[in-house]
C-alpha cells in the first residue's frame, strides 16, 4: 500500500529512493540468513556454509523469479532491456523458489557436504524470508485478493495496482457489446481509456478484496513456526524439508483461490494430451487452476510420496541422530605451512631468552 517508503536527497545527483518491496525482502533475506546460521552453530556447524548458501540463493532466485515472470507475462516485454529492468518490478516466488533450491542443492553436492542434513537447517528461514516478501507485495500491491464481502475485505486507495487493475475491468465490462467476450483489456493505455480512467477517480467505489498478502504473510510465520519447533524432534534428515514443501503446496493452492492476479490454466496441461486424444469435449471440461496452483499440486504429489518413504528409510546417515562432522576446514599449502613453523620457532627462541 506504500510503493516508496522514502526518498533520501543526494547532492547533484537523483535522490535514492527506497521501495517498501525491496526493503522487506532485503530484512527478510538478513533476518533468514541469520536464523540459519545461529542453527548451524548450535549444532556445531560453520556458519560459513549458511553465508555461501546464502548468495547461491540470491543470485538463482533472482534470477529464476525474473525469468518465471518473464514467460507467465512474455507479452509485457519488447526487448532484451525490458527484462532487465528488475528495479520496476515483475518477480514470482516460485520462480525463485524454484532455481534458488537447484542452485542451493548444487552447491552442497559441489562442496560434498550432506544435503538433507544442511536442507533441514535452511528451509524454516525460507519461510521466514517469504513471510517477508508478502509483506513487500502488500506495500508495492501486488498479488492482490479477489471480490469479497466478508469481514476481511478491503479496497485499495486510488492510484494503487489492485485499483487500477479492477479500473480496468469495470471499464472493460462497460464498453463490452453483449455476447461478445476475449477482448483485450488495455483501455486505460490510449487516449479515451486514460480519460475514463480519470474519471473514476473520487466517484467510482472499488469493491472489498482480501488482502491476500497478509493472509500469505500469516501462513508463511505459522508454517516457519512450525518447522522451527518441528525440527528437535524430526525422525530423519530431510523430513523439515519434505513437510515444507508438502505443508507449502496445500496452503498456496488454498492461497490461489482467493487471489486475482494470475491467469487461469488447465490443470497441468491436459487439454493438449486429450485433444491430441481426439477427446477436445473432455479438455473443454477441465478445471481451470493458476500456474501456481498447478506447481502447488506437483509439490503436494512430490512431497506426499517422498516424506512417507523417508520416514521409513533406515539408511544410517538419515537418522535425526545422525550427525556429520563439522566442515573441515581448507588444508594449508606447503609453504603457508612452512611459514607457519617458522613464525613457531622464532617465537620459542624469544620465550627461552638470550
Amino acid at each position: 500500500m506504500r510503493q516508496i517508503l522514502v526518498r533520501i536527497p543526494v547532492p547533484i545527483f537523483d535522490p535514492i529512493t527506497l521501495y517498501g518491496y525491496g526493503a522487506m525482502l532485503c530484512i527478510g533475506f538478513l533476518l533468514a540468513i541469520l536464523v540459519a546460521a545461529r542453527r548451524a552453530k548450535r549444532l556445531g556447524q560453520s556458519p560459513d556454509i549458511i553465508y555461501n548458501a546464502a548468495l547461491v540463493c540470491f543470485f538463482g532466485g533472482l534470477v529464476g523469479a525474473r525469468l518465471f515472470y518473464v514467460i507467465q507475462y512474455g507479452e509485457n516485454f519488447r526487448s532484451v532491456l525490458d527484462i532487465l529492468k528488475i528495479w520496476q518490478g515483475g518477480l514470482t516466488f516460485y520462480g525463485g523458489f524454484l532455481l534458488a533450491a537447484v542452485g542451493l542443492v548444487a552447491y552442497l553436492a559441489l562442496a560434498r557436504l550432506p544435503i538433507l542434513y544442511w536442507l533441514d537447517i535452511i528451509v524454516p528461514s525460507g519461510a521466514l524470508g517469504l513471510a517477508f516478501g508478502r509483506l513487500g507485495c502488500f506495500l508495492n500491491g501486488c498479488c492482490y485478493g479477489d471480490v469479497t464481502q466478508g469481514p476481511l475485505g478491503m479496497a485499495w486507495p486510488e492510484g494503487t495496482i489492485p485499483w487500477l487493475d479492477y479500473a480496468s475491468h469495470y471499464l472493460h465490462a462497460l464498453r463490452l457489446p453483449p455476447g461478445l467476450d476475449g477482448l483485450p483489456l488495455g483501455l486505460s493505455t490510449d487516449a479515451a481509456g486514460g480519460a475514463l480512467m480519470g474519471s473514476l477517480v473520487g466517484t467510482w467505489p472499488m469493491p472489498r478484496i482480501f488482502p491476500s498478502q497478509l493472509i500469505s504473510f500469516a501462513n508463511a510465520m505459522l508454517l516457519f513456526a512450525l518447522l522451527y519447533f518441528m525440527f528437535p524432534r524430526k525422525r530423519r534428515h530431510g523430513q523439515i524439508m519434505l513437510a515444507f514443501i508438502l505443508l507449502y503446496g496445500v496452503s498456496r493452492f488454498m492461497e490461489e483461490c482467493i487471489r486475482s492476479d494470475e491467469p487461469a490454466i488447465y490443470l497441468l496441461g491436459l487439454p493438449t494430451l486429450l485433444e491430441a486424444l481426439g477427446r477436445p469435449g473432455a479438455a473443454e471440461s477441465l478445471v481451470k487452476l493458476t500456474i501456481s496452483q498447478n506447481v502447488a499440486i506437483l509439490m503436494v504429489i512430490f512431497g506426499g510420496v517422498a516424506l512417507p518413504w523417508l520416514l521409513r528409510s533406515r539408511r544410517r546417515e538419515l537418522q535425526a541422530d545422525y550427525a556429520p562432522p563439522p566442515a573441515v576446514a581448507p588444508a594449508r599449502t606447503p609453504p603457508q605451512a612452512a611459514k607457519d613453523e617458522r613464525g613457531k620457532a622464532t617465537r620459542r627462541r624469544k620465550d627461552k631468552g638470550p
